[in-house]
């Protein structure tokens, strides 16, 4: 019998791509208007991303601290003073943050997810940093956990097992739903769990195995759960 849904949340949800873009050009913004000697725009910042990632391959999986270092280093390298930069960071992550969590669902999200609460225990297994609780979805989930505060990201299983445990279920009365086939669907399988495929933008399929279900549209998730526990 399933009894808890898991999702992804970045892709699967809402759309990644134009809320980064924005959130980075808000934070521009902020620097320019708070930190104005810093010799970095949006593009650089990306390059000392690479930088960063080379130097600590580690912090991908820790995306929230592989920007505010980001941002440090770039106060750093701008001749802003050691005792300024902490305080300044966290301000400017803080504008990233609300930024990065000013979304728009995909349509139908919300009310799939809704009305999946009132039968199954829902809750977040990501890589990001999106906040459950900035995003409103604090009253539907039960449970939010991050690579970041697990300490690995998929396609790592810990975050499953973590959910698993945390959730006390074995892990064929779990659903999984993720947009990456690899990340999100290859992982869960992996683990024993069934797993949804939301392919919004209708991607060949990459990964190595198959999801029980595939939806193109968010919308449709409550009718393939359905579909999945009439099956089990």
């Amino acid at each position: 019998m399933i009894k808890v849904i898991g999702f992804d949340l970045d892709d699967t949800l809402w759309a990644l791509t134009p809320i980064i873009l924005r959130a980075e050009k808000r934070l521009d913004k902020w620097l320019q208007e708070n930190v104005p000697q810093l010799k970095y725009d949006v593009i650089q910042m990306r390059e000392l991303r690479e930088e960063l990632l080379l130097e600590s391959p580690e912090l991908g999986g820790q995306v929230t601290e592989l920007r505010r270092r980001i941002i440090a280093r770039a106060m750093l390298h701008s001749s802003v003073s050691e005792a300024a930069i902490g305080e300044l960071s966290t301000a400017a992550m803080e504008i990233f943050l609300t930024a990065r969590n000013d979304i728009e669902f995909f349509e139908g999200a919300l009310e799939a997810i809704s009305l999946l609460s009132e039968s199954y225990v829902l809750g977040a297994l990501t890589n990001g940093n999106a906040d459950v609780s900035r995003l409103g979805l604090a009253p539907y989930f039960s449970f939010a956990f991050s690579a970041e505060q697990i300490g690995a990201p998929k396609p790592a299983p810990d975050l499953f097992t973590h959910a698993l445990a945390h959730t006390d279920v074995d892990p064929h009365q779990m659903i999984y739903v993720g947009d990456d086939p690899v990340l999100d669907i290859d992982t869960a399988n992996g683990l024993g769990l069934r797993t949804i495929w939301v392919n919004t933008k209708q991607k060949d399929k990459s990964g190595e195995t198959n999801p029980d279900i595939t939806i193109e549209n968010i919308k449709d998730l409550p009718k393939a759960v359905s579909q999945i526990v009439q099956s089990a």
